[in-house]
Formats: structure tokens, sequence, C-alpha cells
């Protein structure tokens, strides 16, 4: 009896939700708006007459119980921001693709396996975060995105890195903390733009010696890795101002890090 009375409250709730939900699309598609949040509002799914709402550019659907995203996402062809943060969703969908305009892209802790091909398609997007799921790899072409400036993977299971990530050549921003990575593809070392390379909490054994072509890079995180060198080479990046190291195996740093003036090697 006590199950039952759970489950009556429960629908009571989603139902209430699911109601509350399409009256703000109605009062949307009213006003002409071009921006909707319907965040922590406890949905399970997406009233159909969402995807009418042709003229939006920002959608936010952030800490709900959403388990889905339907296809018919691509019908909001103006969309510039998504954010499905904290939700239940295991797949995005194929269609996600079709969001030529889409610059910023919020899908961060979920259950995602994987990111669809399609998401290579996004050629405007600026900033993607994707951390807090499950995925293992990334699509082979990642590196198609060339306008991304940020991107969040963190706390995933990523075990290794597509190659073609070296033609992201607009990346400024790269946090990769708390994987599974056991090494980095040299070419990360093309990303000329880059200030920011975290890739703490992972299994790294070495560091590429072409990551001392870094030009912009200001910060570089390393803790907790398997590491026991660095790079004497890293010396070379001109605006590099900070390694971080702590909990890593290493037993001494060359002195040419050490001595380069500006540069702090942080162990604590």
């Amino acid at each position: 009896m006590e199950i039952e009375e759970e489950a009556k409250l429960y629908f009571g709730r989603a139902q209430k939700a699911f109601g509350a939900a399409r009256r703000k699309i109605k009062k949307a598609a009213e006003n002409g708006s071009l921006e909707l949040d319907l965040s922590e509002m406890e949905l399970c799914e997406l009233p159909q007459e969402l995807f009418s709402l042709k003229n939006i550019e920002k959608l936010c659907l952030d800490g709900n119980k959403i388990t889905c995203i339907s296809e018919e996402i691509a019908h909001l062809k103006k969309l510039k921001h998504l954010s499905i943060r904290g939700n239940s969703i295991m797949n995005l969908p194929k269609s996600l693709g079709k969001l030529k305009k889409l610059e910023k892209l919020y899908v961060g802790y979920n259950t995602i396996s994987e990111l669809p091909d399609s998401i290579c398609d996004l050629l405007n997007l600026k900033m993607l975060n994707a951390a807090g799921n499950l995925l293992t790899v990334l699509p082979q072409n990642f590196g198609k995105l060339k306008s991304l400036a940020k991107l969040s993977l963190h706390d995933n299971m990523l075990a290794s890195l597509p190659k073609s990530i070296g033609n992201l050549k607009s990346l400024r921003k790269l946090y990769l903390d708390n994987n599974n990575l056991t090494s980095v593809p040299t070419v990360m070392a093309n990303l000329r733009n880059l200030e920011e390379l975290v890739l703490s909490g992972n299994e790294l054994k070495r560091i590429p010696k072409e990551f001392s072509d870094f030009k912009k890079l200001h910060e570089l995180v390393l803790d907790e890795n398997q590491l026991t060198t660095l790079p004497v080479g890293l010396a070379k990046c001109p605006s590099l101002c900070l390694i971080g190291i702590f909990g890593n195996p290493i037993k001494s740093i060359p002195s040419g890090l050490l001595s380069r003036t500006g540069l702090v090697v942080d162990k604590d």
C-alpha cells in the first residue's frame, strides 16, 4: 500500500511539472521569447509544444529528471545555447548536429557514455561541457570543432584522445582531469592558443617533449598522476607561469624548470 501511495505522489508531481512547463512554453510562444528556462521543474519528459518554438535561441533544461532528448530538437534551428546539465540522459540525439548556430552546449552530469558523431558538425560551437558523464572515447572527427574555445571533459572515463584533437586551433581552456588517460597525443602541442591545460587525476607516466612548443600556455596542472620526471623543454614555454605536480612520484625536477624566471613548480 505504501509503494502504491508513493507511486501516486510521484505521478502527481510529474503531471504537475509537465503542466507547468506547458504553460511556460505557451507564454514563450505568445511573447515570441528568445529564451526559455525550464530548469529544476522535476520534468521527466519534454512537452511536444517545445519543438514548435522556432525562434528560441537559448534553452535551459538543467536539474530535471529527463532521460532522453527527442530527435525533434533539430527543429529549433536558431538555438545558440543549449543546457541540459544534471539530468539522467544516457544518449544525445543524432540530430543534434543539425543545430548549425549552436555556440554553447552544456550536457554535463548526466550518464552519457558516448557523444554522437554528428556533434562534430557543430562548426560554430565555442563552449562544450560534457563533464561528469561516462565517456570513454571521443568521436574521431572531434577536431572539426575549430571554433571551440573552452572544452570541459573532466570527471569521465576517457582512456584515450583522438589525434584530431590537435586541430582545435581556437581552444584556450581544456579540462581533462579525473579520467583514465595513460598518455596524451603529441599533436596536442599544436594547440597554439591554449592557455590552461588540466590533466590531474589521470594515469599519465610521461608528458610529451613537444609540449615545449606551447606559446600561450599559462597553467599546466598535472597533479595526481604517475609522472617520474618532466620535460626540461617546458621552460621554453614563454607564457607558462604554473606547473602543478602534487601527488606524482617525481624524484627530481630539472634545474632548468626551477630556475626559469616567473615559473612556479607547485609540488604541494
